[in-house]
């Protein structure tokens, strides 16, 4: 990111390489124009570009009851709801790793079940990590060194746009660095998608390199894993349940291309499959590593990330030892995911604490109890929180810290322009100070 001040009166100020936080990839070259409060995107994904602009609005003020109110007196209310219940959930948590703090902070003083808005895929993944464990790749060793990349489902662009610039780049003339290190020459990659169908966007992307897909109609993309695992460990395919529209003879050449291979590479966007799914995949995406790497190399690299997600779980993982979906407090901790997903919690619960600073949903329905919402200025509600209190944005109105998807790196985010409302870790340690707790 360019250095020097936020404020250069009133000509617009470019500020180049700036990181994104938002999906997990964790792309540094974004490009935007600032000018006072005003941020316009010049070079960001579509979802980047919604979530990165800004104009020329004034902040609004924390409200109670609907009504304006200072930060202090929003705290106040807020820690007033928490003492007074009994089974709360922290839901959303889509905050830099400061704000997660003090949030886990707040839920270690009073008690709180946590959970991430995007947790649904990491679940569906961690079932089979969690069991049997799995060889990861990191992005940039698919970036240097897979030759075969193999995508479960759909076309992971509307989500994570830049997946396949980021993971399979193609050398421009000029652009020598773009190249993969350890792969002999880029146009022999391959990358089979077995789900599908790719965008037109997508495979202009991947116009360099070899392009196979294997039509698989919506849920069926775990049978279609299953027979492959099947082919790669020479096991009686006709056990398996067929796949509709698929022939054998496809997933058979896939298996011996594979096995060929330097370094093979499974991918999948859990969030955009059914949980069950989702899971079968995961764990034919793990067999089929574990049976490839007796004779060469390969890989699992799932997607996801969104919103911090990753350093969520990271975070819980270090203060409780426990990962997302467990309740902490007095100085225990408990997980059960099945019991503390949003969803199910909020069945039982008496008090909703809903945090997202980095887009502006809403918080689940929940009517069994105040609501306390620690989120982005722009967030419309189907009923007014008891108490809410709008946040900064990480890497746009102050700076912060999140995780990459595949866990190995955390980026650090820059603020874009002069902050007007505190930070969401702000905003929860004035709550943990009205508690009482050590701000």
């Amino acid at each position: 990111m360019t250095s020097g001040d936020l404020t250069t009166g009133d000509a617009p100020r470019i500020v180049r390489d700036v990181v994104c936080g938002f999906c997990g990839l964790g792309c540094d070259d974004l490009e935007v124009s600032v000018s006072g409060r005003v941020i316009v995107p010049k070079k960001a994904c579509a979802d980047a570009a919604r979530l990165l602009a800004r104009g020329d609005v004034p902040p609004p003020s924390p409200r109670v009851n609907g009504k304006a109110a200072s930060l202090e007196e929003a705290a106040v209310a807020a820690a007033r709801h928490l003492d007074a219940a009994h089974s709360a959930v922290f839901a959303g948590l889509g905050a830099d790793l400061e704000g997660l703090r003090r949030l886990y902070d707040i839920a270690m003083v009073r008690g709180a079940s946590i959970d991430h808005a995007a947790s649904g895929g990491l679940f569906a993944n961690l079932e089979r990590l969690a069991r049997r464990g799995w060889i990861a790749a990191t992005l940039a060793e698919v970036r240097n060194r897979c030759d075969i990349l193999v995508l479960f489902g759909g076309d992971p662009a509307p989500a994570f746009s830049h997946f396949f610039e980021r993971a399979l780049p193609v050398a421009a003339p000029g652009a020598a660095d773009a190249a993969p290190l350890f792969v002999a020459a880029p146009g022999q990659r391959r990358v089979v998608v077995i789900g599908g169908p790719l965008s037109e966007a997508s495979r202009r992307v991947l116009a360099g390199h070899q392009i196979t897909e294997i039509a698989v109609p919506e849920g069926e993309v775990a049978t279609a894993a299953a027979v492959l695992v099947a082919y790669l460990a020479n096991r009686d395919v006709e056990m398996i349940p067929a796949v509709s529209g698929i022939a054998g003879a496809a997933l058979a050449e896939l298996a011996d291309v594979l096995k060929a291979a330097r370094y093979g590479v499974f991918t999948w966007n859990a969030a955009t499959l059914a949980p069950d799914e989702a899971a079968a995949v995961a764990g034919a995406a793990a067999e089929a590593v574990d049976l490839l790497s007796v004779t060469t190399r390969a890989a699992v690299f799932p997607l996801g990330g969104r919103d911090n997600v990753t350093g969520a779980h990271q975070l819980a993982l270090w203060r409780f030892g426990y990962p997302l979906r467990t309740v902490v407090g007095a100085g225990t901790a408990r997980h059960v995911p099945e019991l503390y997903a949003t969803a199910v919690a909020l069945r039982d619960a008496d008090l909703l604490l809903h945090a997202n600073a980095f887009r502006p949903e809403p918080p689940p329905a929940f009517d069994r109890g105040p609501v306390i919402a620690l989120a982005h200025a722009e967030t419309v509600f189907a009923r007014e929180p008891e108490v809410f209190i709008p946040v900064g944005t990480p890497g746009v109105d102050h700076g912060g810290h999140v995780f990459r998807m595949d866990s190995v790196v955390c980026l650090p985010l820059q603020a874009l322009r002069e902050k007007e409302l505190p930070s969401l870790a702000e905003a929860a340690a004035a709550i943990l100070k009205a508690l009482g707790g050590a701000a």
